[in-house]
């Protein structure tokens, strides 16, 4: 299993990681919202001037679903988005639904170029999702299904792409989960076991869920990140990150990147 992660994440870095049934590869695993070439339909910012509570954690909210495995599919980009959207939908509705990653991948963009931008993009304009249980996950590159798309279980209104601080990413983790994506470097990603993540950073993209923060006694600061490499993978499935550690965009890069729905 490890080294099925270690050749995805590598496949990654080469630019051919999620590539389509018709042989067409990604050009680029970190998605660059700053230069987006297609016009999203609804796009919003929710940034306000408040103070927000010192820790957060969704999953005690009941607004997290079980740690998946993405296996060898380079899908880390559509299981967050989809998380994202199940932890707000949780919010809404009181009702926590596992959304299908698999449709988001095969109907938005099997590329991953702006991934999270897409992915939430075609959410707004296919009127919603599917559940998992309706479009399940099979770990492999196939033709969206077209005959499911009108089996939506949770839908948004809009989505958030203009955050580029942690302060900014602070501000909407307190308010919801929220999907990151962070510059790794694969043999200390990989190897991660526990504890607070403090480097080293790397060109390879990997896409989770924030679902808090928190803080340690000693004043240490962290991210509480969902990935999707199966419950035996880092703390049973889960990336603690360094956090504030002094430059705007945080450790990684873990703001620039991040987006939400509405």
């Amino acid at each position: 299993m490890a080294l099925a992660k270690t050749i995805t994440l590598l496949v990654c870095l080469l630019g051919t990681a999620g590539g389509t049934s018709g042989g067409t590869s990604g050009a680029n695993c970190i998605p660059r919202p700053r230069s987006v070439t297609f016009t999203p339909r609804s796009a919003a910012s929710i940034f306000t001037a408040r103070t927000p509570p010192p820790m957060v954690d969704w999953r005690a909210h009941g607004a997290v679903t079980p740690v998946m495995d993405q296996g060898v599919l380079g899908s880390c980009w559509a299981i967050s988005t989809a998380g994202a959207m199940e932890g707000l939908h949780k919010i809404r509705s009181g009702r926590l639904v596992r959304l299908s990653s698999q449709q988001i991948y095969d109907c938005s963009n099997k590329s991953m170029i702006e991934s999270h931008l897409r992915a939430y993009d075609w959410v707004l304009r296919n009127g919603g999702v599917a559940s998992e249980e309706t479009y399940p996950y099979v770990d492999r590159v196939q033709d969206c299904k077209r005959e499911k798309l009108h089996m939506i279980s949770a839908s948004i209104t809009s989505f958030v792409w203009t955050i580029r601080t942690e302060q900014e990413l602070l501000l909407a983790v307190s308010q919801q989960p929220v999907t990151v994506k962070m510059s790794v470097e694969p043999a200390s990603f990989l190897n991660y076991t526990g504890g607070i993540f403090s480097g080293p950073c790397g060109q390879a993209g990997h896409s989770m869920l924030a679902v808090g923060y928190g803080a340690l006694a000693d004043g240490r600061k962290y991210w509480i990140l969902k990935s999707s490499y199966g419950v035996h993978w880092g703390d049973h499935g889960y990336f603690y990150v360094q956090r504030g550690p002094g430059h705007d965009a945080g450790l990684c890069g873990i703001a620039n990147y991040a987006a939400h729905p509405v």
